[in-house]
Order: structure tokens, then C-alpha cells, then sequence
């Protein structure tokens, strides 16, 4: 995937200090752990808010793309939150769930755990 635009680069200099626990590879999201990294961003971090927004961002997207699939008859929905549930919510209960799975954390894609971790809080 290509980027373009001054993003990437100021999100490259915010996370290229060695003394945080979020770095670069963690924004590339190819595990479960990744994502977990970056939801768990310490509130100190000089990259808090840019792993904050990458967080909610992957949960709202995860969100969209399960109501798309699941709104026909071919695809059952995989979990069942409630609408006044919170994008905090699912990410408290995501974090919850990577305590107790740590194996799964580097052999799933990000989605697989964070529906995992859904399905688990929220069964349909």
C-alpha cells in the first residue's frame, strides 16, 4: 500500500524514539499483538494519541466491515454488542481477552483477535 502526505513522516518521527514502548513496527498491524501494543499506549507516551486513533480507527473499521458482511442471509454475525456499546468498551474488552490468549496474539491477523475478543464479550 502506498501513503502519501506529511502523516506518515510526522507519525515516523513521533515513533522512532527508542525509549517508547509503541514503535514503528507496532503501526504496520500485521498481528494480534500489534493491535494490543498500540491499544494499550501508555497516556505518557508522545505517541499516545496517534496509537489511540489508530486503535478506535481499527475498531470502527472492524465494526463497519462485520455489518456489512453479516446484513444479508449468507453470513451469520460473529458477535453481538449492543448499540450504546462504546468503541472504549470494545477495546477494554479486547485487552481483557489478549490477557488471557497470549498464544493467539502472534498467529492471528489483528481482526481474528479483535473478533475473537467480540465474540467472547459479546456472543450472539
Amino acid at each position: 500500500m502506498k501513503t502519501h502526505g506529511i502523516l506518515p513522516g510526522v507519525l515516523l518521527m513521533l515513533i522512532a524514539a527508542p525509549s517508547l514502548a509503541v514503535d514503528q513496527s507496532d503501526f504496520e498491524v500485521k498481528t494480534t499483538r500489534d493491535l494490543v501494543e498500540l491499544c494499550s499506549a501508555s497516556s505518557e507516551s508522545d505517541v499516545y494519541g496517534a496509537a489511540m486513533g489508530y486503535c478506535l480507527g481499527f475498531v470502527d473499521a472492524a465494526h463497519d466491515y462485520h455489518a456489512v458482511v453479516t446484513q444479508g442471509d449468507v453470513l451469520a454475525p460473529v458477535a453481538c454488542p449492543g448499540h450504546t456499546t462504546t468503541r472504549r468498551e470494545v477495546v477494554d474488552a479486547f485487552l481483557s481477552w489478549a490477557k488471557d490468549n497470549d498464544a493467539l496474539l502472534d498467529t492471528e491477523s489483528p481482526l481474528n483477535g479483535l473478533m475473537r475478543a467480540a465474540a467472547a464479550r459479546w456472543p450472539c
